[in-house]
């Protein structure tokens, strides 16, 4: 039996009457005065804060005509919550009486029926005039409210225009709707600038890429689109459903200000045995000369020029090789890797280039196809290209010249498009002048040359060595200070291999310690540790500083500005100590 019965209830002011005296709620019930304050309501307003902005705006357009008649717009989220208001002053005067203001929940569970409280239960517009609110308290008012849905269908907020039963008129309930229906349509037109967004971001990646497979991701990992070559992988009736493994896929979000509209762009990468390529994003350092190396590097991907990558063994060599590749628009196509300095003599021109069937003793019945034609389209990296024969280096010269290859034993040439990317850590000028290596083919391979340092000449050995701890499968060791002393001053004949390889040690030594410099097994040649005549070996954190302060000022061609900032100390500190030290500028 409902605790008051009124025939003029209309029909969804009596099924919230109904709902309402099943939560419990009586019609005397004192005010619910809970309303958020400080950083709650200061939160909520900043979730809205779109949603708020373009609120203000059709409210504006109201204002006149709403101050006028007396009454009062409100904007409420999904939950029920005031979180904007404007209107006629003396109204909002009454309405504070009950709690008819930004941070007061309206929902029926609280205000009993209101057309808040009921737009937000039925997901409908709805007046509730006077005598039809639950609450004796709220009868004052006649109030008409219109829910508000994003692009999916979701309801995210309501329009309210509230004010005294005797200022009611007949188009509060039509202006409460049109104001709805123009917020919604703003909130969607950001959502398709958005969608223009990814789109264009789509097309960028697809131009510098083509033909990698990209798909476009919902938030919850659903194919939204995908161009010509993702289909041909994932099939064409996968738009729509969830993308469950993202093994291979470097996922990128894009999102704006308002993390309620973002979605991601997942771009396949290809593999090489079955081994993840690597891209820019795995080369780590912050020394200003690497990071030239990288945008350099970067540069020269994009082009279909040969590259030559020259630098001691361990630098990284192959790590830029295959970030080029991955980079490049023939990054869909193979890349064929192939050490000169491992195949004998005798079979390095068959390894290049393939033989035909019974093309010698003990060749395979079938014949044999060369790394150059497997690298037909992609990219051949030819590491210790100075370690090639001179036989084999003429026939080398002769497929870059004329992008063709004839097998060992065959008379048929085939024709071939593969990138040459070469590295070596000879000094090739040098081995010119000696003869060892051809000139022309120097002068072919180093159309775009790249001279990565030694790990001795960067500045950021310690960032490279806390990246490398990081990414051990627990928590990061830490090292001590003269840890990083002995790492500082050490010459690092093996370079960022033997980092790697000298902190592991380190951990298996250290256990769950710290690493000290007792667990870094460091392996000087002999001449760097025979300390010269009347001089001590370097020991002190002075020697470490020196060290530390010349390299920073290399690196940054001596600004000190750029110095001071990888030394994380101040540009006066910096100068102190260089005049302390009596380092030379220049």
């Amino acid at each position: 039996m409902l605790p008051i019965e009124n025939k003029f209830l209309s029909e969804a002011a009596s099924l919230s009457w109904k709902r309402c005296h099943e939560l419990g709620l009586k019609p005397n019930d004192p005010v619910d005065d809970d309303i958020l304050t400080g950083s709650h309501i200061h939160t909520l307003l900043r979730q809205n804060e779109q949603t708020i902005h373009y609120a203000e705006q059709i409210f504006e357009q109201m204002n006149v005509g709403i101050k006028q008649s007396g009454q009062m717009a409100l904007l409420i989220d999904s939950e029920g919550t005031i979180i904007h208001t404007v209107g006629d002053v003396d109204f909002s005067r009454r309405a504070l009486a009950v709690q008819l203001q930004v941070g007061a929940n309206w929902a029926e569970r609280r205000k009993g029926t209101n057309a808040i409280g009921v737009a937000l239960a039925g997901k409908k517009p709805v007046r509730v005039h006077a005598e039809e609110h639950y609450f004796s308290s709220n009868r004052f008012l006649t109030c008409a409210s219109a829910p508000i849905f994003n692009s999916i269908g979701d309801l995210i907020g309501v329009i309210n225009i509230s004010g005294k039963q005797e200022h009611y008129h007949a188009y509060t309930f039509t202006l409460a709707c049109m104001a709805a229906f123009s917020l919604q349509n703003k909130l969607l037109l950001e959502e398709s600038k958005k969608e223009h967004l990814i789109t264009l971001r789509e097309l960028e990646h697809t131009a510098l890429n083509h033909p990698l497979p990209l798909l476009s991701l919902s938030q919850d990992n659903r194919i939204l689109r995908a161009n010509n070559t993702a289909i041909r992988i994932v099939g064409s009736d996968a738009i729509g459903k969830e993308l469950t493994k993202l093994d291979g896929f470097s996922v990128e979000t894009i999102h704006n200000e308002h993390p309620k509209l973002w979605q991601s762009v997942s771009i396949a990468k290809q593999t090489a045995n079955g081994q993840r390529l690597y891209t820019f994003r795995d080369i780590v350092g912050t020394c200003p000369t690497i990071i030239q190396k990288i945008e350099l590097a970067k540069k020269a991907a994009v082009t279909d020029f040969p590259v030559l990558l020259l630098g001691e063994s361990g630098v990284g060599k192959e790590l830029f090789a295959q970030s080029i590749h991955t980079a490049s628009p023939r990054s869909a196509e193979p890349f064929i890797a192939l050490n000169c300095s491992a195949i004998p003599d005798s079979l390095i021109e068959s390894e290049l280039f393939g033989y035909a069937r019974g093309a010698f003793t003990g060749a395979n019945k079938d014949g044999n196809a060369g790394k150059f034609e497997a690298a037909h389209k992609g990219t051949i990296f030819l590491d210790e290209i100075g370690d090639m024969p001179l036989r084999a280096q003429a026939a080398l010269l002769r497929v870059l010249q004329e992008s063709t290859i004839t097998p060992i034993g065959s008379s048929k040439s085939k024709a071939i498009d593969a990138r040459v990317v070469a590295a070596t850590n000879k000094d090739l000028a040098a081995e010119v002048k000696a003869g060892r290596f051809r000139a022309d083919l120097y002068y072919r391979l180093k159309g775009i040359h790249l001279t990565l340092p030694a790990l001795r000449e960067r500045s950021d050995i310690l960032a490279l060595a806390v990246h490398f701890l990081q990414k051990q499968p627990f928590p990061c060791p830490f090292l001590t200070e003269k840890a990083q002393h002995k790492l500082l001053t050490y010459s690092w004949p093996g370079n960022i291999r033997e980092l790697n390889g000298v902190l592991m040690q380190a951990i298996f030594l250290a256990g769950e310690q710290a690493i000290d410099a007792e667990h870094l097994s460091l392996e000087e040649p002999e001449e760097a540790v025979q300390p010269k005549s009347g001089e001590d070996q370097p020991s002190t954190l002075k020697d470490a500083e020196i060290t530390a302060i010349k390299k920073a000022l290399k690196a940054s061609e001596w600004n000190l500005s750029k110095a001071a900032g990888q030394l994380r100390i101040g540009r006066t500190t910096l100068y102190r100590k260089i005049e302390e030290y009596g380092i030379t500028l220049f």
